[in-house]
């Protein structure tokens, strides 16, 4: 299996880090070389699909297997 590097400096490790993006009401949180700090992609700053799986599990809809 490949391994993911940065397209700036060839590192291997990476982390999350909440970002400001000019003119967005939404937190981003940004995945980024942890040696390097070049972003390489962004995602949404709540865990949408985990808070709709409670919401899911409360209300008793939906397969959550």
């Amino acid at each position: 299996m490949a391994t993911s590097s940065c397209p700036k400096c060839d590192g291997t490790t990476f982390e999350m880090k909440e970002g400001k993006v000019e003119k967005s009401v939404f937190r981003l949180m940004f995945v980024q070389c942890k040696s390097c700090g070049a972003v390489v992609g962004v995602t949404e700053y709540f865990n949408t699909s985990g808070m709709l799986q409670k919401l899911a599990k409360k209300l008793g809809v939906g397969d959550l297997s």
